[in-house]
């Protein structure tokens, strides 16, 4: 445990010296502990280290963005938040926040600095060299920035955030394909359908599972009888080695239904997977998963994105990443099904808030024949059968 300061640092005569020594004691057993904090040959020197001492102290006047940042904030999180999240805090705090901001003191933190550093980050500079970041990964910055002040103030560090009082960058406004239409999820599906990890991208696009999800899936997981899938666990890599984790929420872990041709699909893959093991022999690891290198061994995240772009090129359709097979599975499903709790629940969203607006993606084909629908009612050719149309379904308001 920790030992907790107690009081101000003191100076004390020892012989021919002069020391400073701070009081406190054990967290764990509350025994009594002193600790020297240096040794000096004049008093003036002691007294000069008493004060940096209480000075520095956290939380005390002269605390630093950097002190508060590193000695405080970032500590807070170990432990307490996912691996992946904690070296995104690393990332702004030590590349981004630091270097500009971390020798202001905490409590001259001002809007206008902030402002500045935003700024600084974003603006590309005049020997026309690109920008120090994007405005996406600015935000991200700010964020962090505002989420580790706002726990300041929650400690006592900080009389008021400033971030608030900032305005983000604006978003990038360039055009992403999140997903694809059903054509073209057909086309890939049928590109790949005898590739060895065909099954995988199957099961992503009819079941909306995320990437950790499918790599995570083992085999005790799929029964082909009930057509069902159990998600209980997902693959992430912290270090280069495989962790399998439980899923952030309770409504993450689902059981997911499946048709008679994806079972037909999961089928053939098994068999396959098993014809690789014999191949393999003794050399074959074991794990359990669905989807696996052509060892047993688990598939690197990392490794899944490159092979989708390949696949996707000699399939002849648009590149998108592993999220936009889920983002595609919500948008077909939404269409296909029609009850938006349904595509909620298969996705594992704790809000259906997050899937009618975060994963939405607009399906062009049916946008295509709504649009061709309403052009038909203002068809003049055909505006007495649209008319009649129109009535059919009640009385026009002015």
């Amino acid at each position: 445990m920790q030992w907790v300061a107690v009081g101000e640092p003191t100076v004390q005569r020892q012989r021919s010296k002069w020391v400073v020594r701070q009081h406190g004691y054990d967290a764990a057993t509350g025994r009594r502990r002193v600790r020297q904090l240096g040794t000096f040959d004049t008093k003036r020197a002691a007294v000069a280290r008493q004060k940096a001492v209480a000075e520095r102290r956290v939380g005390g006047a002269n605390e630093t963005v950097a002190e508060y940042l590193r000695h405080v904030w970032l500590p807070s999180k170990a432990g307490r938040v996912e691996r992946s999240t904690l070296d995104q805090y690393q990332w702004s705090v030590e590349r981004h926040i630091i270097p500009f901001l971390g020798a202001v003191r905490l409590a001259d933190l001002t809007p206008e600095l902030v402002d500045g550093w935003i700024g600084d980050l974003i603006t590309p500079p005049e020997d026309g060299t690109k920008a120090r970041l994007g405005s996406t990964s600015v935000r991200l910055c700010r964020k962090t920035l505002s989420m580790a002040l706002e726990e300041a103030v929650q400690r006592g560090h900080l009389v008021r955030n400033p971030v608030p009082l900032t305005q983000p960058p604006r978003r990038d406004r360039t055009y992403r394909r999140l997903g694809w239409t059903i054509d073209e999820a057909n086309t890939f599906l049928g590109s790949v359908a005898d590739h060895r990890l065909g099954a995988m991208f199957h099961l992503a696009l009819v079941t909306g599972l995320r990437r950790g999800e499918l790599l995570g899936l083992r085999w005790v997981d799929v029964d082909v009888d009930d057509r069902s899938i159990r998600v209980v666990q997902q693959l992430a890599v912290e270090n280069n080695r495989p962790i399998f984790k439980q899923l952030k929420t309770e409504s993450s872990e689902r059981v997911v239904t499946i048709g008679p041709r994806t079972v037909e699909v999961m089928k053939q893959h098994r068999q396959r997977q098993d014809e690789e093991s014999v191949v393999a022999g003794e050399i074959w690891e074991n794990t359990g998963l669905v989807f696996t290198t052509q060892l047993g061994g688990w598939l690197d995240p990392q490794n899944m994105g490159r092979l989708m772009d390949g696949l996707c090129a000699e399939a002849g359709v648009a590149r998108i990443t592993p999220k936009g097979l889920r983002h595609t599975a919500q948008s077909i499903g939404r269409v296909v099904v029609g009850d938006d709790k349904v595509i909620q629940e298969r996705l594992g969203h704790a809000d259906i808030g997050v899937t009618l607006n975060t994963y939405t993606f607009t399906v062009n084909d049916q946008h295509r024949r709504a649009g061709e629908r309403i052009d038909q009612a203002f068809d003049v050719a055909g505006s007495e059968v649209s008319g009649s149309r129109l009535r059919d379904h009640g009385k026009l308001s002015m």
